[in-house]
């Protein structure tokens, strides 16, 4: 590990990187009109690293971390930002630039069972770099994999072994070695342990610990495991649907985390001590977003406990939290009347008849509007274990039986009237800080990003 001290410039830096992936962007949909779909995988990712470091990005499955890592070594094509190495700009290499740059940042692959190829031998495998790169005589060459092989904790005789005779951990060492034929000075390491069993990580850890330390290497580590990422970085960038939301120092960010994602992912983590028996455990709530239409403003808004309510609102977090609930369901008309409790949104009324949700709202009556309000309140607002607040409860309860007369629109206009939230307006930028936070609760208003920062690239890259 770096101590972080005097780090100068960084060796790479990542400025407004973004990549996405376009739906419905076909010859024979542009024939039918489709317009495509972009799916935001990275949308703005922004950061440094520096000499001689190991940065940590984690986040969720599907949050863009490996796009991230892949684009930043111009293996995807970016359709916006910079990635910059020594200075100058990876994406306007060609010739020899581009193979200087090639050799100077390497890879590391999550599945060391698909990224070996099954028919070469392991001595061709990472020899391969080397021939591509014409470096040395066939003789040196042979001799450079034999190390290679021994330095990785194999043995020099395996050379002519293939990858099915190896297990899981040993296929890593393999792919390890062959990132550092070319004695590169930056390397990605992609998950590299999590197809490895437990005892087997440790040992791949700390042998990418030694290299580090014998050659001076520089490493982005993906990885979903907060533990690992504790073990080996220096410092942590979080990611939540496409974005950067925290970074700072490992210690500073599981010591103090500041955005609600980051608090919610490591108070998820199982802890071993008995000391921590009665730890209440705070779940995130709701599901991610799709990057095809990520939400306004924080993207993490949609599954924030802390999401801030209007100034002039007094009201609980826990019911905020709810009634922002309900309007999201309201504005994407995912409330289906049809399906709320175990029978539908129905129940019984005065008299003990059952009351269903079906047929047009002109052949219900008060009573039987009532107990279908009633059925969606049981259902969204803590089981009804809890009333609302006399003022909130009525709007909820109007609300309600407008999306019961079919009218979803005033009903999303007068939540959204009254419980708009800065979350969703504005779009709080990470900032300059040594351990920033994309949230309204840390932000400087100087650094607030406008709610069309997303919108005005949508349509990056589509002039070709």
């Amino acid at each position: 590990m770096s101590d972080g001290t005097d780090r100068g410039q960084p060796l790479v830096r990542l400025d407004n990187l973004c990549k996405y992936f376009y739906e419905k962007d076909s010859i024979f949909d542009r024939l039918l009109g489709e317009e495509p779909v972009a799916v935001r995988a990275v949308d703005g990712v922004s950061f440094e690293i520096y000499r001689g470091e190991t940065l940590g990005l984690v986040g969720e499955s599907g949050c863009g971390k490996s796009t991230a890592g892949e684009t930043l070594l111009h293996l995807q094509e970016p359709i916006d930002g910079v990635v910059e190495f020594r200075g100058r700009n990876v994406f306007d290499h060609t010739g020899e630039a581009r193979e200087e740059f090639r050799r100077d940042a390497q890879v590391v692959f999550q599945d060391p069972f698909s990224s070996l190829d099954p028919r070469m031998t392991v001595g061709k495998i990472v020899k391969q770099p080397l021939d591509v790169h014409d470096v040395g005589t066939e003789a040196e060459r042979r001799e450079r994999v034999r190390d290679l092989l021994e330095l990785v904790g194999l043995s020099a005789d395996q050379f002519d072994r293939y990858p099915h005779e190896f297990s899981g951990g040993q296929r890593q060492r393999i792919a390890i070695a062959r990132a550092l034929a070319l004695e590169p000075e930056f390397v990605v390491l992609d998950e590299p342990t999590s197809a490895l069993d437990v005892s087997v990580q440790a040992q791949v850890l700390n042998l990418l610990d030694d290299l580090q330390d014998e050659f001076d290497l520089t490493y982005l580590l993906i990885s979903h495991d907060l533990s690992v990422i504790r073990h080996v970085c220096d410092r942590v960038a979080v990611m939540y649907l496409g974005e950067i939301v925290e970074i700072g120092p490992v210690e500073e960010i599981f010591a103090e985390p500041k955005h609600p994602y980051t608090q919610a992912l490591l108070a998820s983590v199982p802890r071993a001590s008995t000391d921590e028996k009665d730890r209440k455990r705070e779940t995130i709530s709701g599901d991610v977003p799709s990057p095809r239409n990520p939400p306004s403003g924080c993207r993490f808004r949609t599954r924030c406990p802390e999401v801030i309510p209007p100034a002039d609102l007094e009201i609980e977090q826990s019911v905020y939290r709810e009634i922002m609930n309900l309007r999201e369901r309201i504005e994407s008309r995912n409330l289906s009347l049809g399906t709320i409790g175990d029978g539908g949104a129905s129940g019984t009324d005065d008299t003990g008849e059952r009351v269903d949700s079906e047929g047009p709202a002109g052949d219900r009556t008060d009573d039987e509007t009532d107990v279908i309000v009633g059925a969606v309140k049981n259902r969204l607002f803590s089981a009804g274990d809890r009333e609302l607040p006399d003022d909130h409860d009525e709007l909820v309860t109007t609300a309600i039986e407008a999306v019961i007369d079919d009218d979803w629109e005033r009903a999303a206009v007068m939540l959204r009237e009254e419980y708009e939230s800065v979350c969703e307006r504005v779009n709080p930028g990470l900032g300059k800080k040594t351990h920033p936070a994309a949230c309204h609760l840390y932000g400087d208003p100087d650094e607030l990003v406008p709610d069309d920062y997303p919108a005005e690239r949508s349509d990056i890259g589509r002039e070709r």
